[in-house]
């Protein structure tokens, strides 16, 4: 347990280390963000009378969409990340309408609900239980509430994984949320679900430069206890690039809404 939790601290550390590459270089990240506000547009008049929280801002990709899509809505932004939270209220300058916090999905306790909506974008899988985490935050939602996130699915890096499988190296990315399991679990609540599943794909120039953007952007910390040396990341890389050129690698976007019975 006191494992996991350094893990955590570390990830909130390189998460806010990064918050300046993140910002340049996120593009799948922000391009999610504009597809969740636009997965939005259809509830946009059914929600209920209330404030948005929104769970990992990162930089603010998500938030200033959402700001100028419910001008009249008073916003909770918050982010694990103390510097991702500071970064993101530069960005988008405070106003009477906004408030920034900083909020660790695990460290929520039991709360009343209060929110119209929350929204997620690229969050959930570092939460250390997808599901318990948006059942979490699904509690924070008021009768009518909307639960609206996406994050990348287990089918994610799929060319990494069968070049670990021909090489017979170990496969390091962290493991992804499985949509199936989470619908499953989301479903014993009170909760109409929706969800559906894209591939989005992202080049380079070869694997190191893959591997380097995964670090750039925060998103480094192995928690699967699996490592490459030296040598064997060299071994990957070139037969991945000789495999492939550009490289390609698929992102398993699953957007999910969960609305909560009035």
């Amino acid at each position: 347990m006191q494992k996991e939790k350094n893990l955590n601290k570390n990830i909130v550390r390189n998460f806010g280390r990064s918050a300046q590459t993140y910002h340049q270089r996120a593009e799948i990240q922000r391009k999610v963000a504009n597809g969740l506000v636009a997965s939005l547009r259809p509830w946009k008049d059914i929600l209920p009378p209330g404030p948005i929280l929104e769970v990992g801002c990162g930089t603010g990709f998500l938030t200033g969409n959402m700001i100028n899509e419910f001008p009249e809505r008073d916003f909770v932004i918050t982010d694990a990340s103390p510097e991702m939270v500071q970064f993101a209220k530069e960005q988008l300058g405070e106003e009477n309408n906004r408030s920034f916090k900083v909020l660790n999905v695990d460290d929520i306790e039991k709360t009343e609900p209060k929110y119209a909506c929350i929204v997620s974008n690229f969050a959930a899988q570092w939460f250390g239980d997808t599901a318990v985490g948006l059942e979490k935050l699904g509690e924070m939602l008021l009768p009518g509430g909307l639960l609206l996130v996406a994050f990348p699915g287990d089918h994610s890096f799929a060319e990494w994984y069968e070049n670990c499988l021909e090489l017979g190296l170990p496969f390091t990315a962290n493991p992804m949320p499985n949509v199936e399991e989470v619908v499953v679990k989301l479903s014993v609540g009170p909760y109409q679900i929706d969800y559906y599943e894209n591939d989005l794909y992202q080049e380079f120039g070869n694997a190191l430069s893959f591997f380097r953007h995964i670090k750039e952007i925060g998103a480094g910390e192995s928690l699967t206890g699996k490592s490459l040396s030296a040598k064997q990341l060299r071994l990957l890389s070139k037969h991945w690039d000789e495999k492939c050129n550009p490289v390609k690698v698929k992102w398993h976007v699953v957007y999910l809404a969960a609305k909560k019975d009035g």
